[in-house]
Formats: C-alpha cells, sequence, structure tokens
C-alpha cells in the first residue's frame, strides 16, 4: 500500500510499504480523508515541535477489527483522533488531558496519508474512535480533530455571549475559530490575514471586518472602531510572532489573547511585562485536543453548527499527497486541502 513520509527536511514521498498487521485490541481503518494541518507542514519543514508522523485529520472505514475489540465492526464509518492522555495522572484528573506524559507518544500506524492505518490498543481503549453519522461526509468527518481543537481553546478563555473578537491568520483553523466564535454569539470579529482568498472566506462566514496586515494597521484602526476600548478576545491562529504582537495591541485592557497557531522549536518572543501587568491581560495557549472536545466537534458538525465543507478548496487523490502538501503550503487560492482515498 502507499503511505507518505518525510526523508529529508523538506522532502516527503509517498511510498510502498506493507499494510500494517494488527494485533488483538487494534483496528485497521482505511482512509477515505485526510486534512493537511499547518503541522504537517511545520514537520515537512523540519519545525515542529511534535512527532514526524504525517496526518492526523482522518475519517476512513474499519476494515479489520481484532479478536478482543468490542462494539465496533468491519464497515463502520468512523473518526480517529491520533492521541490519547493515560487517563489517571495528576493532568488527565485535572482537564489538562494534553499535557499528560503518555499524549504525544500515541499515534496512527503508519500515518494518516497512507490507504489503511492501524488504530493501536491504546487508541482503541481510550475511546479515540469515533463513529460517523450517515449524514456526514468523510471529509466533515476528517475535520473533527482541528474544530475540536478550537473548541477547546475556546473553552479555556470562557467565549461570553457579546464578546468582540480579532483573529490573526484565518486559515483552517483561523476559519474555524470564526464560525466557533459566531455560533457561540460573538458579537463583532474581525479577521486579519495577508492572503486575499482567506479574508474573503472569512467574510463568507460571517466576519465584519477584514485586514492585510501587510497595508494596514488593524490595532489602530480596531481600536478607532471600538472607541479606543480593543477587542475582548484576540486569537493568534498562526505562528507568526508578529501576529502576536499586533494582538498585545489589539486586546483591550483586562482581555485575553489566546495563543493557537504552533509556534516553531525556539521561538522568543519580547514582551513589556510592566504593560502587561497594568493591563491585566490574560495570556492563554492552547494545544491539541481531547475526546470531551472531539464528540462536541462531530455534534456540531452534524447538526451544521460548524460547516467545514465550505472552507476546503481542494481535494487531491492519495497519489498527489506530496502536491497536496505544497499547495497547502505555497498556493495563495488554497485555504483547507484534504487528501482523498476512494
Amino acid at each position: 500500500m502507499k503511505a507518505a513520509y518525510i526523508i529529508g527536511k523538506g522532502l516527503v514521498r509517498l511510498q510502498d510499504v506493507a499494510p500494517p498487521r494488527i494485533g488483538p485490541s487494534d483496528l485497521l481503518v482505511g482512509m477515505k480523508a485526510c486534512g493537511v494541518c499547518g503541522t504537517d507542514l511545520e514537520k515537512v519543514h523540519g519545525d515542529n515541535i511534535t512527532p514526524p508522523v504525517l496526518g492526523h485529520e482522518v475519517a476512513g472505514v474499519i476494515k479489520q477489527v481484532g479478536t478482543r475489540v468490542e462494539g465496533f465492526a468491519v464497515g463502520d464509518r468512523v473518526v480517529v483522533h491520533h492521541h490519547v492522555s493515560c487517563g489517571h495522572c495528576y493532568f488527565c484528573k485535572n482537564g489538562l488531558e494534553t499535557l499528560c506524559d503518555d499524549y504525544a507518544k500515541s499515534n496512527l500506524d503508519p500515518c494518516g496519508f497512507s490507504e489503511s492505518f492501524r488504530v493501536p490498543e491504546s487508541l482503541v481503549k481510550g475511546g479515540t474512535v469515533h463513529r460517523l453519522s450517515d449524514s456526514m461526509t468523510f471529509e466533515e468527518g476528517s475535520q473533527a480533530e482541528p474544530i475540536a481543537c478550537c473548541i477547546r481553546g475556546l473553552n479555556k478563555v470562557g467565549v461570553k455571549f457579546g464578546s468582540s473578537a480579532a483573529i490573526f491568520g484565518v486559515g483552517p483553523v483561523g476559519l474555524s475559530h470564526l464560525q466557533l466564535l459566531k455560533s457561540f454569539g460573538a458579537s463583532r470579529v474581525y479577521a486579519i490575514d495577508v492572503v486575499k482568498k482567506r479574508r474573503e472566506y472569512a467574510v463568507k462566514l460571517g466576519a465584519d471586518l477584514t485586514f492585510d496586515p501587510t497595508t494596514d494597521d488593524a490595532p489602530r484602526a480596531i481600536s478607532l472602531l471600538t472607541g479606543g476600548l480593543g477587542v475582548d478576545l484576540a486569537i493568534v491562529a498562526t505562528a507568526n510572532l508578529k501576529a502576536l504582537e499586533a494582538a498585545f495591541e489589539t486586546v483591550r485592557k483586562g482581555g485575553t489573547i489566546l495563543q493557537f497557531g504552533a509556534p516553531t522549536r525556539g521561538s522568543l518572543f519580547s514582551l513589556d511585562m510592566g504593560r502587561m501587568f497594568l493591563r491585566e491581560i490574560r495570556f492563554q495557549s492552547s494545544y491539541s485536543t481531547s475526546e470531551t472536545e472531539m464528540r462536541m466537534a462531530i455534534e456540531l458538525i452534524r447538526g451544521q453548527r460548524v460547516r467545514p465543507s465550505e472552507i476546503i478548496t481542494d481535494r487531491l487523490p492519495l497519489s498527489r499527497t506530496v502536491e497536496a502538501l505544497a499547495l497547502a503550503d505555497q498556493a495563495a487560492d488554497a485555504v483547507k486541502v484534504i487528501v482523498e482515498n476512494q
């Protein structure tokens, strides 16, 4: 079968490998849709801070069930979350599952960009395999994981009805945050991105105003629009530290900054801590998601409260995975890219 591997910095190859053999407590899933995530691109470039396995936004059909697995059958349509926490450490017991030392040790075998992948025992027993309703497409199901990550971040900062927000970076996750904010009752949401296509998508999905940071002074404009107050929440959905700097200038006194985009390893940021202290700015980072948010995401998609298919611009077959990664990385007109295996 075919599977995508990083063979060097900036180099990905679709290789012929033997299908994974499952154990008695594993599942084998045939991939039907796998989204290209920004973290996949970081891994390709060698800037990753998470394990270099490609493809984790996956949905597919169960092809084989281990002899000890109960509750699943061949032919079940499923979404699989690729990480699971231990469930009994300090972090797991306090709702901080993504900080569990075991969390990032689990993964799909060999990866999401493959004809089939093994779901190991730890994921199966950890409840990371979720059934898709008949009304949901595979591509919708594949987007449950990134939407769940957004839900977790927004839950951490506590979005209130009528809140105002600015989103720095309206790529796929920024646009997902936008849909969630509007669904949760945010009043005004401003979208900031260098790519025109993404700003256009933001308007379609409910952004009140958009700004191009290369030509617009978004913090100043938003200050004027809010009577000098600033927004309640600034979401940094990009790894660009200039966006983080602008977020501090955009959020109101007593407001919150959510760092959602994963910075590259070793990234450093200079901050006037005295000013942050006097303005009582709250800073919150958010990494990945748990099964609680996965279930919420699936329900929100099923109920059309969030519509991931509206931001998908490109669908490529598994045989063109390398091209799909390049498209997501370099094409100005690409928003969300999905790899399919029919």
